[in-house]
């Protein structure tokens, strides 16, 4: 299988160059890379208050997101002369580079569980540094919405199949699924080569319903942005993956970009 992602180094140069455009830049974690040096895990924001917010990268297998943002950074810079956003689109920049869903330490790099008191302590060094900027480091009023973009690569669960190819949501938040952006962003899916599964069950046991998945409680820091800070909607997308190439990355960063501006309501 070629390996279409543009490389990590690439990446990143793409989202500094969001600091050319007058937003600030925050390291908030970081990991130890294969070669031994450190992977930073940055967020940039264009404002010390934020109502907006778009998150990807968090899994390192599910590159859709990463790169679409990377795409987008004229258009969140042109975005950022009147709207207030803060993006973090590498949340997992070691699990890019292996290829692997969760950080060095097995552990999902966003865990959140420690601030929604299901447990007594971060699930790892970037769950403790991604979450702590989030609660503490920027302000994010009730109100902010959120975007935050995955993929669901289900060829990595042997004893489960969906036929087809499609997209299905997460939403939380205080009426979620009639805000506005929700309503715009569930128009984009269904218009596009990757559109919404009407019905079924994730390969976790979700049953998604009319395309989405409402008010789930999975510990994630989608769950911490509308839960401990008000935020909705926080909506969370994911596209079927059969496969690294199953849909092409192509295709799905082409979804994705049009899902950021259904979002933003760019014209």
């Amino acid at each position: 299988m070629i390996d279409t992602r543009p490389a990590l180094g690439e990446l990143m140069a793409a989202f500094d160059a969001l600091a050319g455009g007058g937003w600030q830049v925050r390291t908030i974690a970081s990991q130890v890379a294969p070669d031994g040096g450190l992977l930073p895990i940055r967020a940039y924001f264009n404002a010390d208050e934020v109502n907006l917010v778009l998150v990807a990268g968090i899994h390192g297998r599910e590159p859709a997101g990463p790169v679409a943002l990377a795409r987008l950074v004229p258009s969140l810079i042109a975005n950022g002369l009147n709207r207030r956003l803060l993006v973090m689109p590498l949340l997992n920049p070691w699990g890019y580079v292996q290829c692997e869903r969760y950080g060095p330490s097995g552990k999902s790099v966003s865990d959140s569980d420690h601030l929604l008191g299901r447990a007594a302590a971060p699930a790892c060094p970037e769950a403790a540094g991604i979450t702590g900027f989030v609660m503490n480091g920027i302000r994010i009023p009730p109100g902010a919405a959120v975007l935050d973009l995955h993929e669901d690569p289900v060829y990595e669960a042997p004893d489960y199949h969906y036929e087809g190819f499609g997209s299905y949501l997460y939403f939380i938040g205080d009426g979620a699924p009639s805000r506005a952006s929700s309503r715009r962003v569930v128009e984009c899916l269904r218009g596009s080569s990757l559109p919404l599964v009407r019905d079924g069950l994730t390969r976790f046991g979700e049953a998604v319903v009319d395309g989405a998945i409402v008010d789930s409680e999975d510990g994630s820091i989608d769950e911490l942005f509308a839960r401990r800070l008000g935020c909705t909607p926080v909506i969370t997308v994911e596209n079927l993956l059969h496969g690294p190439e199953s849909p092409p990355l192509a295709q799905r960063v082409e979804v994705y970009v049009r899902v950021v501006e259904a979002f933003l309501n760019e014209p």
